[in-house]
């Protein structure tokens, strides 16, 4: 795999992240728990909003020098896996392989070419809009009540 590649898997996996719970540890051994609000590319700065530090001081936006950092681990797991749901829909539609494509870059799921599905629901209208928000939301249960445990 050429470095660009494993380069630009990283910052896309890293904007799943956006607006989660993180934890950034930096290289002196001192850590920040907080709201990844955005980075850059190729430093790794960091922005995090409503931020707490080790000793229990609150911040409300603290940039952290890309590097600084030593650790970046994620608490909190996205809901909507688009691969998942890829697998999801291809069982209980029935559709073939082809018909439906992960988007990766957005973390959705293309629909027959026409249609996307997202955390924030579905983009389309239609009877086959309507199917995919049924199972969306019953996706949505199941990932909520394997999360909880």
């Amino acid at each position: 795999m050429a470095v660009s590649e494993a380069s630009r898997r990283l910052i896309q996996e890293l904007a799943t992240f956006l607006d989660r719970r993180v934890k950034v540890v930096l290289d002196n051994g001192k850590s920040y728990d907080g709201l990844l609000a955005g980075f850059d590319h190729p430093s790794l700065n960091i922005l995090l909003k409503d931020a707490v530090d080790n000793s229990g001081t609150r911040f409300a936006k603290i940039v952290v020098k890309g590097e600084r950092i030593s650790e970046i681990i994620i608490l909190e797991e996205p809901l909507f896996d688009p691969e998942e749901f890829k697998e999801f829909i291809l069982k209980e539609m029935k559709l073939q392989e082809h018909a439906i494509r992960v988007l990766h870059d957005i973390r959705a799921v293309e629909v027959l070419g026409r249609y996307r599905v997202s955390e924030e629901g579905v983009m389309g209208s239609g009877p086959m809009a309507e199917t995919l928000y049924s199972l969306y939301k019953k996706y949505m249960e199941l990932r909520k009540k394997k999360l909880q445990g």
